[in-house]
């Protein structure tokens, strides 16, 4: 094994204005791969934004690294390629250190990219402009139709991973199904506020409940009606009527984003298909996606 490659990143920020600070462990294990020619690793690591700051990020790896940055959303992965077969496990871990702080309604410090308003493969937003009309009627600025597809949402569908059909995000079968986890609302809700000329971007990362493993992702959504912010957290309000009113506005300090956007081009790009959304680690071999990689996340609160 070679020595750990070693990262720092330092953010001059002030830390008194943010309320959660977390230890992020990332664990990635690959699976061998006896055969292969080239394997081909990204790992997601936590985005920065106004309201997440990143102090420090430390990478073993018995391989050498690049910490790369696609451009349409700004994600960061670490990217490990290794020329030749993998003939035994291999453990990568990232160190991550991140300061959260509330989402709370506030004015946009720029105008939000025109990608805010286009279509994913699963969020077709033509498709949603009759549906948006409706919910919206009567209702003049951006903020007052955004509150009515709010409503719409949370009482139109029921947090239900049921069956088949849950958690990809098809905002198509969201809206007939009625029902799903967080990707479902949140891609039935950008579907809305898009058809509705308002700007949202869908966000993906860990829900904090206590120290330990993270099992499982949580996602959101930020949007951006007249120059304001707003935190959606559509699912969760669905789930805990009492937060219904804090949630159309306010994201909690409970959750670290990894990464932005919908069908997601890595840095470098991927050979395979544009993915619907990432949070963990991507493997290819030989050129093409495959199930050899496990992540395991594991968070410790420390102010």
């Amino acid at each position: 094994m070679k020595k750990a490659i070693q990262v720092a990143l330092i953010t001059l920020i002030s830390s008194s204005s943010f309320a959660a600070t977390y230890d992020l462990k990332e664990v990635v294990e690959l699976k061998p791969q006896p055969k292969a020619k080239l394997v081909e690793v990204w790992i997601p690591v936590p985005y920065q934004n106004r309201w997440q700051k990143i102090e420090g990020i430390s990478v073993k790896s018995p391989f050498p690294y690049l910490l790369e940055e696609e451009k349409e959303y700004g994600n960061r992965f670490i990217y490990i390629k290794k020329i030749g077969p993998l003939t035994e496990p291999v453990k990568i871990t990232v160190d991550v250190k991140v300061k959260r702080e509330e989402v709370k309604p506030t004015k946009a410090e720029c105008k939000p990219p025109i990608r805010y308003l286009l279509s994913d493969r699963l969020v077709p937003v033509e498709d949603f402009k009759k549906l948006a009309q409706q919910i919206t009627k009567g209702k003049k600025t951006q903020l007052e139709k955004m509150k009515a597809i709010y409503d719409y949402v949370v009482s139109h569908m029921k947090y239900d991973k049921s069956g088949k059909g849950w958690g990809r995000g098809d905002a198509i079968w969201a809206c007939s199904a009625k029902r799903g986890n967080c990707t479902d609302f949140h891609s039935l809700f950008i579907a809305l506020c898009r058809a509705a000329g308002i700007p949202a971007l869908f966000e993906i990362g860990l829900p904090i409940n206590k120290d330990g493993q993270v099992k499982g992702y949580h996602c959101w959504v930020l949007a951006f009606p007249e120059g304001m912010v707003y935190g959606i957290d559509a699912s969760e309000a669905a789930k805990h009527p009492q937060k219904r009113k804090y949630y159309f506005g306010h994201l909690c300090t409970k959750r670290i984003g990894i990464t932005r956007g919908r069908d997601i081009l890595l840095a470098p790009p991927q050979h395979g298909n544009r993915l619907n959304y990432i949070y963990k680690a991507y493997e290819e071999v030989d050129l093409k996606p495959t199930n050899g990689v496990n992540t395991y996340f594991f968070v410790k609160k420390v102010d």
